[in-house]
Order: C-alpha cells, then sequence, then structure tokens
C-alpha cells in the first residue's frame, strides 16, 4: 500500500529540516508526495526532495509527485527540474549553441 505524504503549503528554509525529518519516517516504503496545497517552495526544500527521490530509487521503492500546485511548477521549471521527478535528469532540446554574451 502506498503512503501518502501532504507537503505543506509553506516549503521555504525554514520548512525544509522538518521536511527531510518526515521524509526519513517513510523510507523503504512506496510513497506518494501530495503537491496540491504547495504556495511557497525554495531551493533547500527542493534540494530535500530531490535527495528523497534518489534515496527512493536506490532503495528500489517507488516516489512520485501527486497534483503538483502552479506554484511547485513553477518553482521546479525555474531551477531546471522535472516536476513530476525532480531526482531525475531533465532533458533538454538541443537548440542551437550560442556562447555566452551572445
Amino acid at each position: 500500500m502506498l503512503d501518502r505524504f501532504t507537503l505543506p503549503d509553506r516549503l521555504d528554509s525554514s520548512a525544509a529540516a522538518g521536511l527531510a525529518g518526515s521524509l526519513r519516517e517513510r523510507v523503504g516504503k512506496p510513497l506518494i508526495l501530495d503537491a496540491g496545497k504547495v504556495e511557497v517552495i525554495g531551493a533547500l526544500a527542493l534540494e530535500v526532495i530531490i535527495a528523497a527521490g534518489r534515496q527512493w530509487e536506490a532503495d528500489g521503492q517507488p516516489l512520485s509527485i501527486d497534483r503538483p500546485s502552479p506554484r511547485f511548477l513553477a518553482a521546479c521549471e525555474t531551477l531546471g527540474l522535472c516536476s513530476d521527478a525532480p531526482w531525475r535528469r531533465a532533458t533538454f532540446s538541443s537548440g542551437p549553441q550560442r556562447e555566452l554574451g551572445e
């Protein structure tokens, strides 16, 4: 059975440690992260989610993000992350190469 964890609406740097603790309690079990209520999310909290995703993959357990809010999606996009699995490498289309400053 999949455990479901609802991410808090505010995931700024002060919430990252608490998020890490909450996720640590669920290691080793399939997990769904409900991101539907996220209104504020910072890079540190996303880093915690990325680390969790990598841990779950290393353990052979599924971890997924469900119902990402517009703010969650925007934060992932801004940081160049895949919103449905930020711990995986994003693939970017290869457009014309340009030098910095062009």
